[in-house]
């Protein structure tokens, strides 16, 4: 079993968290992390049987118990959250486009050499 935290509710995380919680049977997604929660998207994320939820994106990055992150967050964050998962030892999986500038992509390419962890290389391109 997978333990998975998402980073992102809006309207691709929303697509993952459904799709995970309904499609995939050895994934489970722990926490649900926004900055932009609200009381309605709680209720929806709970309602699809996600136990935690919480505003800080860097409390499912300290989780030992999560495998891998999706992050489906805006464009300009997904360089420093992929970073930050990397350091952490999780699998990553990165909505296009890592980021907008080049040598911030490089940074996360850099990060992921020799670790051994899990980044879809389709990630990777702009």
């Amino acid at each position: 079993m997978v333990i998975v935290g998402i980073i992102g509710a809006g309207q691709i995380g929303r697509v993952h968290i459904e799709s995970i919680c309904t499609k995939v049977k050895n994934a489970r997604i722990k926490t649900v992390a926004d900055p932009f929660m609200n009381a309605e998207t709680e209720a929806w994320i709970r309602s699809m049987g996600v136990e935690c939820v919480t505003k800080d994106y860097k409390e499912i990055i300290a989780d030992d118990t999560i495998d891998a992150v999706l992050i489906c967050s805006s464009t300009d964050t997904h360089s420093t959250i992929s970073l930050d998962a990397i350091a952490a030892r999780k699998h990553v999986f990165c909505e296009k486009p890592i980021d907008l500038e080049v040598s911030k992509i490089n940074q996360v390419m850099d990060a992921l050499k020799g670790t051994g962890l899990k980044y879809p290389e389709d990630c990777l391109w702009i």
